[in-house]
């Protein structure tokens, strides 16, 4: 008591009783907690030398320290002073919590510490607690000590009551954006509390900067923004944010889209393609900045469409005009304009049709085997796709077989579905991609946005096409799954904004692209045009006038990617065949005249094999039944070379080829006499 009471009341009072006549009687004094100079002023007195005083002084130190606290905080504290006084009379110690308003901080000897809030309460109990006030609310860290008092004390053990100790850097993003608010705050506090412990190094930076909950989705997203792409720091921080926001939903990255693009430059690395959002945006950057190297693994997808796709048609001439043509198609529509010479070529096939030369899509699926076969129609897929569905096709496991064909004209789908209604087995139509191109439920609109966005969502669609094929094709009810369309569709015309100056007796219908057959017109004036199924069909860039302009794409004239059209067979594949370099040492000689030449060795017979490299066809020479021969002519420099190998249509797998001059390999060879 007199401890509490300060130096100076406890001094007077001691002055007092030390004076104090009892007669016979004995005073004895317990004095616990005072200091040693509040003693020593007792002992100092000349009277202690008599008979009648005397002092006995041990260890004066005392581990007592007071906390006042208010009983609405949720500490559990001793109630009043007296009852205070009556523990520490029957030998309590250590740190006593209390609730009175008689204890005053300024005068007494002991420590006296006042805790006002939950959060200090929350200090004041775990002692390595260093998160400071603005991680949370005042009505957080309340909940929070309750929660703490319930789990003997401890933060950790709160953690573990909650579920927050295993694993804690899983599922961040969900972590805090489902479930209780509690329960997310919580999540964040464990991260804070453990930042030092954690393995992601993103996270550790987005946690450090920063200091309220309300702060942290949005720091997850943005804080990336502040490290330029050229940071040693980068490509870490990259991957690590990219799958902890992997299922973050479409409106909440919206937010990060448009901060991000602030800084133009410097926008495109940032972006992945975990969303439909930061897709559209990867296009509109590309068609305002051009291509980045960077961006084939920032959209491995879009690189895959990209990607020169090589017909394998018997006519060499056709097969050459279509794998630039399709190249320079997808470049352009990536980009957004159109290329004078590209127009040129348009204008020239417009004139002479040599897709005439192809044989019909009915011709191809007619003699097709339909034994087991599912068949399925995916609306206005043109051969611009080629790519990418070999791509999926072979990360799936299945092998591809592309044919050629071309849809009858007007390149409209009334005049193209008979392959589809004659069908006798298992067959589904599929109209999204048509649906995304021209029409107002597809939810693009070239008016709204130039930007070739529209393209996001067509790879998602084929790509959901293919997993459907997997899946079908993994139950083993179908040999085959048969992919086929009506028709292509074009972006370049609409690009080229172009209606034809003259008036016919007909109105133009999908988009201009095609009219019902006028009474009369000057094949002179329209050599640009076809007669078929009772329609007058463009086949340049331009547009009949009293038909409404298309979306994003347009079909129904007989420019090439609207008239040549897929047949893609997928099947299981066998992976009992392999493919590698007979060469043992894997070094192909160059010869600067001739190129480079290299053997394959297959572990089973194979057929009509070839390879593709830099978006070229080689063909190969058989040495038996498992090995061929194949010349590279274009190869003339020292390097690694990847190349597709293709055996019977279907891709069997990838070679790298070592390229090596003559001199190099003399020099190798001189150096290992050594």
């Amino acid at each position: 008591y007199l401890a509490l009471c300060g130096k100076d009341k406890a001094a007077s009072i001691l002055s007092n009783l030390k004076d104090l006549s009892l007669r016979e009687a004995k005073v004895v004094l317990l004095l616990r907690g005072l200091a040693l100079q509040q003693i020593d002023a007792l002992r100092n007195d000349p009277r202690f030398e008599d008979k009648r005083r005397f002092i006995i002084v041990g260890n004066t130190e005392c581990a007592l320290s007071f906390t006042i606290v208010d009983s609405s905080i949720g500490l559990p504290a001793i109630e009043g002073f007296k009852e205070m006084l009556k523990q520490l009379e029957n030998g309590r110690c250590s740190k006593i919590l209390v609730n009175t308003s008689v204890i005053c901080r300024d005068k007494s000897i002991f420590t006296v510490y006042k805790i006002s809030s939950a959060y200090e309460g929350i200090k004041f109990l775990c002692a390595d607690f260093n998160l400071p006030h603005s991680c949370g609310s005042d009505e957080q860290w309340k909940e929070l000590l309750a929660d703490i008092n319930q789990n003997n004390a401890s933060l950790d053990a709160t953690f573990r009551a909650r579920g927050l100790s295993a694993n804690i850097q899983s599922n961040v993003y969900e972590q805090i954006t489902r479930g209780a608010n509690y329960q997310k705050w919580l999540y964040y506090i464990a991260l804070k509390s453990k930042a030092h412990a954690l393995s992601i190094s993103y996270l550790r930076f987005v946690l450090d900067k920063t200091d309220s909950f309300e702060d942290f989705k949005t720091n997850i997203l943005n804080a990336i923004i502040d490290i330029p792409h050229g940071d040693k720091r980068f490509q870490t921080f990259y991957k690590e944010r990219k799958n902890l926001i992997e299922k973050i939903s479409e409106h909440d990255i919206a937010d990060f889209v448009f901060n991000n693009g602030k800084d133009g430059a410097e926008s495109i690395y940032r972006l992945t393609d975990n969303t439909k959002t930061e897709r559209e945006a990867i296009i509109a950057w590309i068609s305002e900045n051009g291509w980045k190297s960077e961006i084939e693994k920032i959209y491995p997808s879009l690189a895959a469409y990209l990607k020169k796709y090589v017909f394998k048609l018997p006519q060499n001439e056709i097969s050459e005009l279509l794998t630039e043509y399709f190249h320079d198609y997808k470049r352009q529509k990536i980009s957004n304009k159109l290329e004078a010479q590209f127009l040129e070529k348009v204008s020239d096939l417009a004139r002479f049709r040599k897709f005439n030369q192809l044989p019909t899509r009915e011709q191809i699926i007619d003699a097709a085997d339909k034994n087991n076969v599912y068949l399925y129609w995916l609306d206005a897929l043109g051969v611009e796709y080629l790519a990418f569905i070999e791509d999926l096709a072979h990360k799936s496991g299945l092998s591809i077989k592309v044919n050629i064909a071309r849809a009858q004209l007007p390149t409209i789908t009334s005049v193209n579905c008979d392959f589809f209604g004659d069908w006798q087995g298992k067959k589904d139509k599929n109209a999204q991609l048509d649906e995304i191109k021209h029409k107002e439920k597809g939810g693009y609109n070239f008016k709204n946005k130039e930007a070739p966005i529209h393209l996001v969502k067509e790879l998602d669609i084929i790509k959901e096409m293919l997993e459907k094929a997997a899946t079908e094709l993994a139950s083993r009810q179908y040999k085959t799954f048969l992919i086929a369309s009506d028709h292509g569709a074009s972006r370049l015309a609409v690009l080229h904004r172009k209606e034809e100056k003259y008036e016919t007796d007909t109105k133009g219908e999908h988009s201009g692209r095609c009219c019902k057959l006028p009474l009369s017109y000057s094949q002179q004036e329209l050599p640009f045009a076809a007669e078929e199924n009772g329609y007058l069909v463009l086949a340049d860039y331009g547009r009949f006038k009293g038909s409404r302009a298309a979306n994003v794409e347009v079909h129904g004239g007989a420019c090439l990617e609207e008239v040549i059209v897929p047949i893609i067979e997928l099947s299981l594949k066998d992976e009992k065949i392999t493919v590698d370099l007979a060469d043992k040492d894997k070094v192909a000689i160059i010869d600067y005249q001739e190129g480079i030449e290299i053997k394959l060795i297959f572990n089973s017979p194979v057929e009509d094999v070839y390879v593709v490299l830099n978006g070229k066809r080689f063909s190969s020479e058989k040495i038996d039944a498992n090995r061929y021969s194949i010349r590279l002519k274009d190869i003339k420099r020292a390097g690694d070379y990847q190349a597709d190998v293709y055996a019977n249509d279907s891709l069997i797998g990838k070679v790298t080829i070592k390229a090596q001059g003559k001199s190099a390999k003399v020099n190798e060879g001189f150096d290992k006499l050594f």
